[in-house]
């Protein structure tokens, strides 16, 4: 993706907080290796207090002296998905840019801002700092399909997901930077567009590879126990007989278990699925696949096995028992205690 990007020839890149997924050091990595021009105002090393990227970029076009300069809104998480152990601050944005827009202006003809901001709050934004000739909304679904002056600055946006690709002709003042008229288009990317074969080769080969990296990745796990005569039935429908028993996992960590894993950017690394999911070394268990997708957590079957084997004559309770042992070892759980970890889960 980030090759794609540099083909095709974008002048500036403003932060957002999927960027740093795998780490502050790849992406730099990529910066270095395709030429990519990336900015952020307000994202800092919690550890030195220092930006993590250029202030802003300078680029000249058509005459014109351009400042580009981005921000991030402290709302979005960051999460890094790598052992990479970089934590960061992300400042005040309007704070941020109060203080830098006047500096720019004194260097640039054209402050162009790429917020990832949302609608509402670049909007306050614009309507606080002063200075800021072509605002760029980044997090919003609405596009921006006609005209728009907010505080004398153009307003810009195409919509989420890459669905939609706006173009905007501007004709800026060369005296003063202003934006003086301004005329949007913004097209569908639907099925009417035509696939670029070239591209569409590409994909074709980065989900292959992708699908193979996965396999080898979950190789450690194979599926080796189990049937593939039975399958898991879900949690949902132990709660239809066991419904007192439901409420209690409902309320466990049992339950948020997958969340835990997403909330770090762990969801998709075998060595914690084994443990965070329902079944994923048996046959029929959880794979990122649907139908198999929906046994996210530690589900009932996790802990008494497979529903179409519901056994009545007491061998689940034994079995649940001993199962406990298999992710609460002494690597991830060192201070387990049957007794003490059953009291959380009583049923």
């Amino acid at each position: 993706m980030c090759e794609e990007v540099a083909n095709l020839g974008v002048d500036a890149i403003g932060l957002g907080e999927q960027d740093l997924n795998y780490g502050l050091k790849f992406l730099r990595s990529m910066m270095d290796k395709y030429g990519l021009q990336f900015t952020n105002a307000n994202v800092k090393d919690a550890a030195t207090g220092e930006l993590i990227l250029p202030e802003y970029l300078i680029i000249k076009r058509g005459g014109i002296t351009f400042g580009i300069v981005s921000v991030l809104d402290p709302a979005q998480k960051i999460i890094t998905m790598t052992s990479d152990d970089s934590r960061f601050q992300v400042d005040d944005p309007v704070a941020t840019l109060r203080e830098l827009v006047p500096r720019l202006r004194e260097k640039v003809d054209t402050v162009v801002l790429l917020g990832h901001l949302g609608d509402a709050q670049t909007d306050n934004v614009v309507k606080e700092i002063q200075g800021v000739d072509i605002s760029v909304t980044g997090h919003t679904y609405r596009n921006t399909t006609t005209e728009r002056i907010l505080n004398d600055t153009a307003m810009l946006s195409s919509s989420y997901e890459g669905r939609y690709i706006g173009d905007a002709d501007l004709m800026i003042s060369p005296d003063d930077g202003k934006v003086m008229a301004i005329s949007v288009e913004v097209t569908p990317l639907d099925d009417k567009v035509s696939d670029d074969p070239e591209m569409l080769k590409k994909i074709k080969d980065f989900k292959q590879r992708l699908v193979e990296f996965k396999e080898a990745k979950r190789a450690a796990y194979p599926r080796t126990f189990g049937s593939d005569k039975e399958n898991y039935l879900g949690d949902r429908s132990c709660k239809s007989c066991h419904e007192d028993a439901w409420a209690v996992y409902a309320k466990s960590g049992h339950m948020r278990a997958f969340m835990t894993l997403r909330n770090k950017g762990q969801h998709f690394e075998p060595d914690c699925l084994v443990c965070h999911t329902t079944g994923y070394q048996y046959k029929n268990g959880y794979a990122d696949e649907a139908p198999y997708n929906r046994l996210i957590n530690v589900q009932c079957e996790a802990c008494h096995g497979y529903g179409t084997l519901h056994a009545r004559d007491g061998k689940w309770v034994a079995q649940a028992k001993d199962s406990c042992v298999v992710c609460h070892d002494k690597e991830n759980s060192p201070d387990f205690d049957y007794e003490t970890y059953w009291a959380k889960i009583k049923h």
